[in-house]
C-alpha cells in the first residue's frame, strides 16, 4: 500500500486498484503495482463491450495473442493491453472519438506499465498476432454479422474455449511467471500529437 502523507491523490482523476495500489491517471507513475492487480482487472474485462459467448476476457485474449508471435516477443505479448484495467473500449468506439485522440491520452498511463513492467508492445509481430486472435474471436465467440472484416487477417485454426474471470487470473499469473525473465528496461516512446478536428479560429 502506498503511503504519501503530503499528497492525497484526487478520487476523481486517480484509480484504485484491488491490492489498493492507487495510479494517479493525471500523473501516472506504476512503480509498486503489483501483477495481481492487472491480472485481476484483465480477468473480470470482457472483450467486445460483453457480446462475446461465452463470457470472453482481456486476460484470456492477452495469453492467447502470447503464444502466437515468436518466444522473445511472448511477454510483451502478454502484457500488450495491460492498460484495459481502465476498460476495453471496442474499436469502433475509439473511432468514433478519434483513435489518435484516446492513445495519446492513455499513452502516460501504458508507458508508465512499460516502465515498471519492462515491456515494449510496439511491434508489428504482436499487432499482427492480435488481429489474429480478434478473427478467432469472431469466428468462435460472436453471431455472424454482415460486416466487412476485410482488415483481419485468417482465424487461427484452433478454437476458443473460454475459461470463465477465475481461471483466466490464474492463467495470466502462470504466464508472467512463465515469462517474465524477459522483461527489460523499457525505453519511452513520446506520444504522438493528436490529430486536431477543430479550425483555429480567426482574428
Amino acid at each position: 500500500m502506498q503511503l504519501d502523507l503530503l499528497k492525497r491523490p484526487d478520487g476523481r482523476t486517480a484509480i484504485l486498484m484491488p491490492s489498493g495500489f492507487v495510479l494517479d491517471l493525471l500523473t501516472p507513475d506504476a512503480t509498486g503495482m503489483p501483477i495481481e492487480d492487472i491480472a485481476q482487472c484483465l480477468s473480470s474485462q470482457p472483450r467486445w463491450g460483453g457480446a462475446a459467448r461465452p463470457w470472453y476476457s482481456v486476460a484470456e485474449h492477452s495469453v492467447m495473442v502470447s503464444r502466437l508471435v515468436p518466444p522473445p516477443l511472448a511477454y510483451s505479448a502478454l502484457m500488450h493491453d495491460c492498460e484495459e484495467f481502465l476498460g476495453d473500449w471496442p474499436s469502433p468506439v475509439k473511432v468514433m472519438l478519434d483513435r489518435d485522440y484516446v492513445k495519446q491520452r492513455l499513452h502516460p498511463v501504458k508507458d508508465a506499465l512499460r516502465r515498471w513492467f519492462g515491456f515494449d508492445d510496439e511491434v508489428p509481430a504482436i499487432k499482427q498476432a492480435d488481429l489474429v486472435c480478434m478473427a478467432t474471436e469472431l469466428r468462435d465467440l460472436l453471431p455472424p454479422a454482415w460486416l466487412d472484416w476485410g482488415h483481419l487477417p485468417p482465424a487461427h485454426p484452433d478454437r476458443i474455449v473460454p475459461v470463465g474471470p477465475d481461471r483466466a487470473y490464474a492463467l495470466f499469473l502462470s504466464r508472467y511467471e512463465e515469462l517474465r525473465h524477459l522483461a527489460q528496461p523499457h525505453k519511452a516512446k513520446p506520444a504522438k500529437a493528436a490529430r486536431s478536428k477543430r479550425k483555429t479560429p480567426q482574428p
